[in-house]
């Protein structure tokens, strides 16, 4: 979907005529509206403030933007008319009425309800609060299905954001459902920063049971790559910033560079034996490379099943690191020679 066009398309349902929004150009960013992912919405919520601020306020021609104060529009009236445009005012350059519309706007979808959790880290404080108070009241009614699409722009967004963020990622964190919704996430997402979200969760302990799981049933390639590594290593890693190091100070050249860190994770010699054979057979040749990684490092028994199935495999990346482990653990032969 290309958001620029979409912010196009919408241009007409930024306007009001009479203190009536045009049916068609509503119906039309409702439709619209309903296909943006979170990250989506938040791309396109400062775009659609700028283009509430360039809006024609032509009060000759009964036409007023969103940016002008018009008392001939009763919003009330408009709301309880149709709830769904409060959908739309949840976007607007005025702060009263975007706090107007976080009180009203039928939170029924994911779109509607990143919105909210846009107007809770508001500049406006009274729209941060009014927000907050709409989302609190929100969030115990939301079951499993509408949390997971949320799931994942709460831990790489919402949780950075410095107005309101730690409070509603708090709020979700302390939700009944959250480990479930952790797990469900990472299982059945397939896209996003995914590897990254998850390599900072394995910081606390407390998500380590959910990793078997991931590295057997996760969608997502990079899900399972983190958790096959993470069990078969023994160690969880994660970026905790980055540092600068100078090469030449008098040009100015200096590299930035990942400072990372680690714990240990206790895992028992039977998980990492099936996690071994599951990452072995994997459809990606990205985790079957950690497999072969692994025997590299530690060895195999003679006479080892998962070495002949690695050293037979297809993919020429798992082939280089078999070639190695037959030189190391076997002889000097070659993988075909031997």
């Amino acid at each position: 979907m290309k958001l620029n066009k979409d912010i196009s398309r919408f241009d007409a349902a930024w306007q009001v005529a009479n203190g009536k929004l045009d049916p068609f150009a509503l119906s039309l960013f409702e439709k619209r509206r309903k296909l943006l992912n979170p990250q989506q919405v938040a791309q396109l919520d400062r775009p659609f403030r700028n283009k509430a601020y360039r809006a024609p306020a032509w009060a000759a021609f009964g036409i007023t933007s969103w940016f002008t104060k018009s008392g001939s529009v009763d919003w009330d009236v408009q709301f309880a008319r149709n709830p769904n445009i409060a959908l739309l005012a949840i976007h607007a350059a005025d702060g009263h009425l975007r706090e107007r519309a976080v009180q009203v706007a039928p939170m029924e979808d994911t779109a509607a309800l990143t919105a909210l959790l846009l107007r809770c880290n508001d500049w406006a404080a009274p729209v941060r609060k009014a927000a907050f108070a709409r989302f609190e009241s929100v969030l115990p009614k939301l079951d499993l299905a509408e949390m997971v699409p949320l799931c994942l722009f709460v831990l790489e967004r919402v949780a950075r954001w410095e107005r309101g963020g730690a409070a509603v990622a708090q709020m979700f964190v302390a939700h009944y459902d959250w480990p479930l919704l952790v797990k469900t996430t990472f299982v059945e997402t397939a896209t996003g920063p995914l590897a990254r979200s998850l390599r900072q969760l394995l910081r606390s302990p407390h998500y380590d049971w959910i990793l078997p799981d991931l590295a057997l049933r996760a969608q997502s390639i990079f899900v399972r790559a983190v958790a096959v590594e993470t069990l078969l290593t023994g160690h969880a890693r994660w970026i905790e910033g980055y540092d600068w190091i100078w090469h030449d100070k008098v040009f100015g050249l200096r590299q930035k560079v990942p400072r990372r860190a680690k714990r240990v994770l206790e895992v028992s010699l039977a998980t990492r034996a099936m996690v071994l054979r599951q990452a072995s057979q994997d459809k990606s040749a990205k985790v079957r490379c950690l497999a072969a990684d692994y025997l590299v490092t530690v060895g195999a028994s003679e006479g080892d099943s998962l070495v002949t199935l690695l050293t037979n495999d297809k993919a020429k990346s798992v082939q280089e690191r078999m070639t190695f482990y037959h030189k190391k653990w076997v002889g000097n032969l070659s993988a075909q020679e031997n």
